[in-house]
């Protein structure tokens, strides 16, 4: 039995990814790498109630949709409904926009900030909006939705509204990781390689015993740039893509 390692934020789909992968005969440990503090709330509470200056709003993680939920009441995100411009990265960002905002979002299907930029552009292009887009973030979002619609001359109000820290008991979690068991580690954002890799070189798990896979190109590069090997990359956040990426890796081990 394959043993996969899931580092990720308890927000980024708590069991879905465990009960699916265990389904198809994988051992599979879940470390919480990735914690938040919040912040600006009553900023973007602010910008919330000024609807007339936005073509819509645009979520690229679920602690920008926790975020918004804890600014304001509901009232005030239904009112978001009546615009055409909403979008979410990933099937279960979307899905937490409609439980917990009841907002109605598009580019679920997306699964990256890159595809996401161009289904933007698409819209705004053939219905020549031009006030920008509210857009709640965390303090380590990558550029790459900003850069591609600027190129467009469409505009992201960016507003930080959450910090990205390592988990309190990440270092312990790591210790207890035995790599000889570990035939998988799977990283859901550059954030958790950031936080989690200096706790797997200081323990010395040996990086050539892990096959190191990665949700989405922004993860990959982070691999990349810290110098290991990208053994597969999944092109959305699901538990579907990486069965998928797991499946084929582990028929070639």
């Amino acid at each position: 039995m394959s043993k996969v390692v899931l580092f990720k934020s308890e927000s980024d789909g708590p069991d879905k990814f465990v009960e699916e992968l265990q389904k198809h005969n994988f051992s599979v440990q879940s470390i919480t790498s990735i914690d938040f503090n919040f912040k600006n709330l009553e900023l973007l509470s602010d910008k919330l109630t000024k609807l007339d200056d936005y073509e819509g709003i645009v979520f690229t993680s679920p602690r920008s949709i926790i975020a918004t939920q804890k600014s304001t009441d509901n009232k005030i995100i239904e009112k978001w409904n009546d615009k055409d411009f909403n979008y979410t990265v990933g099937e279960s960002t979307g899905k937490l926009a409609i439980d917990l905002l009841n907002l109605s979002t598009k580019g679920q299907e997306a699964g990256n900030a890159l595809k996401l930029s161009a289904i933007i552009i698409d819209d705004f292009t053939a219905q020549k909006a031009s006030r920008p887009l509210l857009f709640p973030c965390g303090n380590l979002k990558q550029d790459i939705l900003g850069k591609n619609l600027s190129e467009h001359s469409i505009k992201l109000d960016a507003v930080e509204v959450y910090d990205t820290i390592p988990h309190p008991n990440l270092d312990e979690r790591v210790r207890e990781l035995k790599v000889e068991d570990s035939q998988f580690f799977v990283f859901f954002s550059p954030s958790s390689i950031k936080f989690s890799l200096p706790f797997i070189n200081k323990h010395q798990l040996d990086h050539a015993k892990i096959k190191f896979i990665a949700i989405g190109p922004s993860t990959r590069k982070c691999l990349l740039d810290n110098n290991l090997t990208c053994y597969g990359m999944c092109e959305k956040p699901s538990p579907e893509s990486l069965l998928n990426v797991l499946l084929r890796n582990d028929d070639e081990s």
